[in-house]
């Protein structure tokens, strides 16, 4: 690929009708397992959306889904970007994100820490077709909510509490921005039975400040795709 080439490619799925087709699959999987196995394997970032739309008097176990739809629409319309797909760009994309969570993979090995997490929840591992089912639709749903929560949401706060708050300078608001929503990140994943433990929490506060990079220097598709994969893989 021609540095031209390339640079097209860089811009044109940087559209958020690129990242939207991406994730399309992964929102897909979660929502029709959401249904079929039920409300108890919802991913926390999403049961999270929909506590939050509750105090509003928003009851729906998609709330989660119409948030992210919203957020698509308004980021398109806003960027007035153009919304055609092409397919082997798309494809592009999906190979980026094998190699991002191949990468993360691989970077994990080099921890001193127990095996690499999946990020979602603490599922065992059963032999069962339908555990292994449930398994995946939680790790694409932890793609998918766990970026729209913690990098979407997450970062453009802190981001912008630190810029106009507190006045920072747009590279120490940054760097505070990544370091604390990197360790959020990794304290979420312990709301429930999974007790703290500093061999896990380092790891995942690392595979935060990881995704908040490609989420900032790629976009929301393949950070999403990526955490999706991640899961999927060391799961």
């Amino acid at each position: 690929m021609s540095g031209s080439a390339l640079k097209n490619y860089w811009e044109e799925t940087r559209r958020p009708v690129y990242s939207a087709a991406l994730v399309l699959p992964f929102f897909i999987v979660y929502h029709v397992g959401t249904l079929v196995f039920g409300q108890r394997i919802l991913n926390g970032a999403d049961y999270l959306i929909i506590k939050l739309l509750s105090v509003f008097s928003i009851h729906t176990s998609l709330a989660g889904a119409f948030v992210l739809v919203g957020c698509f629409v308004w980021w398109q319309y806003r960027t007035k970007a153009k919304w055609a797909v092409e397919g082997p760009k798309l494809a592009a994309m999906f190979v980026e994100s094998v190699v991002v969570a191949v990468v993360l993979i691989q970077l994990m090995r080099l921890m001193p820490a127990p095996r690499a997490l999946p990020g979602s929840a603490a599922v065992t591992l059963a032999a069962s077709f339908a555990d292994r089912a449930q398994n995946v639709v939680l790790y694409c749903g932890a793609g998918v909510y766990e970026e729209l929560v913690f990098r979407v949401f997450l970062l453009g706060l802190l981001l912008l509490l630190f810029t106009k708050v507190f006045h920072f300078d747009e590279f120490a608001a940054a760097v505070w921005t990544v370091v604390i929503g990197a360790a959020l990140f990794s304290v979420f994943h312990y709301i429930g039975p999974e007790e703290f433990d500093w061999r896990t929490f380092v790891p995942r506060a690392f595979a935060g400040v990881y995704f908040s990079a490609i989420f900032v220097w790629r976009n929301f598709g393949v950070a999403a795709a990526g955490h999706a994969l991640y899961d999927i893989f060391v799961g």
